[in-house]
């Protein structure tokens, strides 16, 4: 169903979430999906909800130096690119493995004996092609201390209600409006009458507006709370500290594969993370590798 989705994304280019026909929905709301559909690398997510469709690129698994060169199939997907796709392989002797996964679009993986190889696979199907796809993307985003933020008037007036996160407890506490006045520093989910905002504050009279998922990691910062195991390369990380998408989608690109969420640890874990890529994870989401 995910993948008849896709293929209409991709037809379609862009429009909202609310777009998505409900035959074709994988659950009732299509927030969800479009978020993990941007993780995955298909879609870009813009402001009031809109999303538009990206371009089909091949995104290489590591730095090409392991003995099997793989990349993932991003981007926009046809039935008739996949195709095209397949017949490049079997010309350059490679290999297309599709990998199902749960609610969402099979993840299509591309291998074969070196990196030039997969290259002039890329070129035969009319695709682009990046080169350590995750961690080049990683390396090139800020950290979360310096993550994008737009200052702002403090809220004023009624409100619907106030949580805080706590970094004690990494969740959400129920707060006050006085509270968010008075405090020096913090993140506030304020929710208004017709919206929400997130509002960070870093001094008495300073706050901004900041991303949800960068905000929580901002007051999380310096947290021994990444769980690296190099022996299985898996990342694991609490998922009340879930990172901005493009965080993840870097992540991501290590293996192709949404990370799986383990509920009883309330812990996602990213496959086919490498040492390298760990630590440079760690130094942009500003938490320590327990």
């Amino acid at each position: 169903m995910t993948d008849r989705l896709l293929e209409w994304l991709s037809y379609r280019g862009s429009g909202r979430a609310n777009d998505l026909p409900a035959d074709l929905r994988p659950e009732s709301r299509p927030y969800r999906a479009i978020a993990d559909l941007a993780v995955l690398g298909h879609i870009e997510q813009q402001q009031d909800d809109r999303w538009r469709v990206a371009p089909p690129v091949l995104a290489a698994l590591g730095d090409g130096s392991e003995e099997l060169a793989t990349a993932v199939l991003c981007g926009a997907r046809t039935s008739g690119l996949t195709e095209k796709l397949a017949l490049a392989c079997a010309a350059h002797g490679g290999s297309l493995t599709r990998i199902p996964q749960h609610k969402r679009p099979d993840c299509i993986r591309v291998s074969a004996a070196t990196t030039s190889d997969l290259c002039a696979i890329a070129a035969a199907a009319a695709l682009n092609w990046q080169r350590d796809a995750g961690f080049t993307l990683l390396a090139s985003l800020p950290t979360i201390s310096s993550w994008p933020r737009s200052s702002c008037q403090m809220v004023s007036g009624r409100v619907k209600g106030v949580r805080r996160f706590s970094k004690s407890k990494l969740q959400w506490v129920a707060s006050t409006l006085e509270e968010t006045h008075r405090a020096d520093r913090g993140l506030f989910l304020i929710k208004r009458d017709y919206d929400s905002i997130v509002l960070l504050k870093d001094a008495a009279d300073s706050q901004s507006e900041i991303d949800l998922a960068a905000g929580r990691l901002v007051v999380a910062k310096g947290a021994r709370e990444l769980h690296i195991d190099l022996k299985s390369q898996s990342l694991r990380l609490p998922w009340a500290l879930t990172p901005p998408v493009l965080v993840s989608r870097a992540l991501t690109l290590c293996s192709g594969l949404l990370p799986e969420v383990w509920r009883e640890r309330k812990e996602l874990v990213f496959r086919g993370v490498s040492g390298r890529m760990a630590r440079l994870a760690a130094a942009v989401l500003g938490l320590r590798i327990a």
